[in-house]
């Protein structure tokens, strides 16, 4: 005996629909909330918070796809898996004709490694505390989150030997008390990936702004995130003399005095447009 047909179709003919998975989600949803809390609170609902976060922001910061930005879709890099914000951001230094890349936070050195290696071109600087002991003696405070890098202390080792590091000049100091005046206005793309408090966030802004050449970008990292980072990215956004976008699927914020290229197809407004 056959099973009887569904809406004149047989269930494995017949489409799938959201409305056909309520009843095992709802169920699985309880199931997993009582028994994987720890993923609960720091998977879903930190995801759900962060995106309600940037949804809240209105128009203060757009909100854009990879697929508006032609130079970001299109490029080939090459980078770490582990953290596609890497290869977004490579990316976009070949779309910007970048010469020049100034990254505020070594850490292990994959995003300095990223971008060198994706942009031959590229002369790249990257300045982090000089040990881990001085992150107990910096300028301004730090989030707790930040202290915790200071246990697992690598900086720079992705790209200790390899050809890029040629290209990459380790720079030693705290953001807060680095002169920074050699690099003043010489600098195609800013990274600020340093510490994510409020008060660090904000200087390494103001520094970014004059490292800046006259077509230069600032890229924040960890937005939305981090209240610091948010607040100051938002603050930025009303202060500059151009839009700040985040790209969607990354942490990242950025402002361009160059103007970005977008593909508004499928918008309402159509074809490529530059924002500046």
């Amino acid at each position: 005996m056959t099973a009887p047909e569904t809406n004149g179709a047989s269930p494995a003919t017949r489409e799938v629909t959201n409305r056909d998975l309520i009843g095992r989600i709802a169920k699985g949803l309880w199931n997993g909330a009582r028994r994987r809390q720890s993923e609960l609170r720091y998977g879903l609902a930190r995801e759900v918070w962060f995106s309600t976060k940037r949804f809240a922001v209105g128009d203060e910061v757009r909100n854009l796809d990879i697929a508006e930005l032609p130079a970001v879709r299109d490029a080939v890099v090459t980078a770490y898996p582990d953290d596609r914000n890497r290869a977004v951001l490579a990316a976009l230094c070949q779309g910007l004709g970048a010469k020049t890349f100034f990254e505020i936070g070594t850490n292990r050195g994959r995003t300095a490694l990223s971008v060198a290696r994706s942009n031959p071109d590229l002369q790249v600087y990257t300045l982090d505390l000089p040990s881990p002991e001085a992150g107990g003696e910096t300028a301004l405070d730090l989030t707790e989150a930040d202290k915790r890098l200071f246990t697992d202390w690598r900086r720079g080792e992705a790209f200790e030997g390899t050809p890029e590091a040629e290209r990459i000049t380790q720079l030693l100091g705290d953001s807060a008390s680095f002169d920074f005046s050699e690099y003043d206005g010489k600098m195609d793309v800013v990274f600020i990936d340093g510490s994510h408090s409020y008060p660090y966030v904000t200087n390494d802004t103001r520094v970014a702004e004059r490292m800046l050449t006259p077509n230069g970008t600032i890229v924040w990292d960890d937005y939305p995130g981090f209240p610091g980072v948010l607040q100051c990215v938002l603050e930025s956004a009303r202060r500059v003399d151009a839009p700040v976008f985040h790209i969607l699927g990354t942490r990242m914020a950025v402002y361009s005095r160059a103007g970005l290229e977008l593909d508004l197809a499928g918008e309402d407004e159509r074809g490529r447009v530059r924002v500046a």
